[in-house]
């Protein structure tokens, strides 16, 4: 028996190291001697008192000695319960109830199957400290009980979300001239980082007096200053703490009493925030082979395997990661960031009915969370309407085909999604240019209807086009499918196409066309586009045109990237010298350079400016080969998932039938949901 009560002894030991990793170290120092104790304190000295305490329930002695011990190992409950009915000061009274109140709080913060019942734990917390508060606000002996209570209330507001509210207790305490220990630091900090305000999280983080390798943290809180460095863009900082905690974490660890090794959570955490330190950088090809080697070291790791597919889903590869999130799915179905994940990827898919399903049930089980928040705002982002404007305007051009005075908008607007996959639209385009024989204008009213589904998407759309010549109704089918993460195939037809050239409208002469293309996309740094085009003109000239596109990633950082855009276009035209542009045979060849720079980024609101320049070779048939150049400087806005808008100021230089023409033009875009 006394080996037994020794082993129990020990047991009782070593879960009070343990405990303090779920969240007791993070109370006041208060609470470790919230009535004066007159014995040794210790697990051991709870131990004997408890014994003894039994062995004479009305020994007053032993019951003084047992509440001392239990206070000061933290069993605040009991102990408070323990001391009804005996003598104690106000002071004791009022340490033992502070104390009670300072577990709870310690208990909301540890791991639990449903946060639910980690929120009603909090707000059993909440309760107490109302009433704690308003009773001890007015006396004067209770100071300091008061102002403790009102630090430690901190944490149960955290647990609730409550971070506006937290931040603001901890203004007015500053105000008051109280200075608060380094945890409640720590939950203000993270309240920071739960309204998006890394900046000054990562202030607050520096003010601690030990955020490196603290054993008692426990593994949220740790990575929390990683987080305040890598969301206030202090991507060198972000890299060097993650490194931090992965080299000074051994991979496996031995428990306390096992002489087996077991997989050491601190390091795979760091092994995490390295891959989410590669996102963030843009780094994703590393991001990528760090993840894949992790799910193929521990393939029954959930967290990984959700961590690979959000790689891959950054890199426009969502089937690929749905295969992982399935196979994540069968660990653990319900795991909260395992359906937040598949609803990106839903979202991406274009299968709106899954992507509806587990955002709902993510709402339902966590609405409270800021992850849960940002995918239900992405999904109503999905359900607003959506106008699309792109225009350009010439500023000095005199080319055959631009003309002069050249000015061209477009304006479409789609409603919000119905039946799941319809969406309705109507729109306006405009052009108007200056030519030798005259004016051209072109005034198109269009409206049509669009599906999207997984693998597919089409649109037909009427339209009423007024030109030199009246109105005339043109027709337009699109249409495209994925094959895989890499193939798409797709093409147009359409009557009386929007692709005629300005010029020819103005002489009368309208077209048809028709187009297929198909897309080889490798991943966000490699792709390439073939189109087939063929048009037949009213004058009874025929056209052909092919076009082969790509882009290749040449350098990356986390704030620029730089892309080489490389076109071979050509055509052929059945007959020449007609009222607009058409040599009988062209081919263009150019590489562009394209840099993007990112001058402000702040979550999901970016600012970037574009630099663009190329030069390439332009062949037509009876004239030769000559020069073509091209500078352009731009800068773009992307604003909360809703606003996506830019513009370029675009210099180039090109022959027209032998001779070289300068153009100098602005363009602009924007997308916008509401």
């Amino acid at each position: 028996m006394r080996n037994l009560l020794h082993s129990v002894t020990r047991a009782v030991r070593r879960w009070g190291r343990v405990f303090p990793a779920l969240g007791i170290s993070l109370l006041s120092p208060l609470a470790v001697n919230a009535v004066e104790p007159d014995y040794a304190v210790g697990w051991d000295d709870l131990f004997d008192a408890t014994r003894a305490d039994a062995a004479e329930p009305d020994n007053r002695e032993h019951q003084t000695r047992r509440l001392s011990s239990l206070s000061s190992n933290r069993v605040a409950g009991p102990a408070l319960s323990l001391s009804e009915g005996m003598a104690l000061s106000a002071r004791q009274r009022r340490r033992l109830k502070a104390d009670a109140a300072a577990e709870l709080v310690r208990t909301s913060f540890a791991k639990a199957p449903d946060e639910k019942e980690r929120f009603r734990v909090a707000d059993k917390a909440l309760a107490r400290y109302e009433v704690l508060l308003a009773d001890w606000a007015t006396q004067a002996q209770a100071r300091d009980d008061y102002t403790r209570a009102r630090i430690d209330r901190l944490g149960a507001l955290l647990v609730r979300k409550r971070y506006r509210d937290v931040i603001n207790e901890y203004e007015a305490l500053l105000a008051e001239g109280h200075e608060l220990p380094d945890y409640a630091l720590r939950w203000v900090a993270s309240a920071h980082l739960g309204i998006q305000e890394p900046d000054q999280a990562r202030v607050l983080f520096g003010q601690l007096s030990s955020t490196a390798g603290q054993p008692l943290l426990t593994l949220d809180q740790e990575q929390e200053p990683f987080w305040a460095l890598l969301e206030s863009e202090r991507h060198a900082l972000a890299a060097r703490e993650a490194n931090r905690i992965v080299e000074t974490s051994p991979w496996q660890r031995y428990h306390f009493g096992s002489p087996i090794p077991q997989p050491n959570d601190r390091w795979l955490m760091g092994r995490h925030l390295q891959v989410n330190y590669l996102l963030a950088a843009n780094d994703l090809p590393a991001a990528q082979a760090l993840a894949g080697d992790m799910v193929s070291s521990a393939p029954g790791n959930q967290g990984i395997r959700i961590a690979h597919a959000s790689v891959l889903n950054a890199r426009g590869l969502p089937r690929a990661a749905e295969r992982q999130l399935k196979i994540a799915e069968a660990l653990s179905p319900s795991y909260l960031d395992l359906e937040r994940a598949q609803a990106y990827v839903a979202m991406n898919l274009q299968e709106w009915r899954q992507m509806d399903l587990l955002t709902d049930d993510v709402m339902a089980r966590s609405a409270e969370d800021l992850a849960s928040r940002r995918l239900d705002h992405y999904r109503n982002v999905h359900r607003k309407y959506e106008l699309r404007v792109s225009g350009s305007k010439g500023i000095q051009s005199d080319s055959p085909v631009s003309g002069s005075k050249d000015v061209r908008g477009s304006t479409v607007l789609y409603g919000p999604p119905m039946v799941e996959n319809w969406r309705v639209f109507g729109g306006y385009d405009f052009a108007s240019s200056e030519f030798d024989e005259g004016k051209g204008i072109n005034q198109d009213v269009r409206g049509g209807i669009e599906w999207r589904s997984r693998d597919n998407w089409a649109e037909v759309e009427i339209a009423n086009r007024h030109f030199h010549h009246g109105n005339k109704i043109g027709v337009r089918l699109s249409a495209w499918h994925d094959f895989s993460d890499h193939w798409r195939m797709g093409g147009s037809v359409e009557r009386l196409s929007r692709s005629t050239p300005l010029r020819a409208l103005r002489n009368g002469v309208t077209a048809d066309s028709a187009e297929v293309f198909v897309r080889w996309y490798h991943n966000e740094r490699r792709e390439y586009r073939l189109s087939l085009a063929s048009g037949r003109f009213s004058d009874g000239n025929d056209r052909f045109e092919y076009t082969l596109s790509g882009k290749e990633r040449l350098w990356t950082t986390p704030r620029f990237t730089l892309d080489v855009l490389p076109t071979i276009a050509g055509s052929t035209n059945s007959e020449v010298n007609k009222p607009y542009y058409n040599p009988g045979k062209d081919i263009t060849a150019i590489p562009v350079l394209l840099g993007e720079q990112v001058l402000h980024r702040r979550y999901d609101t970016v600012w970037t400016q574009q630099f663009m320049g190329g030069a390439g070779a332009y062949w037509q048939e009876w004239y030769g080969t000559g020069l073509i150049s091209l500078l352009g400087y731009g800068q773009r806005i992307r604003w909360n998932g809703v606003l996506d808008a830019g513009v370029m100021l675009m210099w180039d230089k090109r022959p027209y039938d032998g001779r070289r023409e300068r153009n100098l033009s602005i363009a602009f875009d924007m997308n916008f949901r509401f």
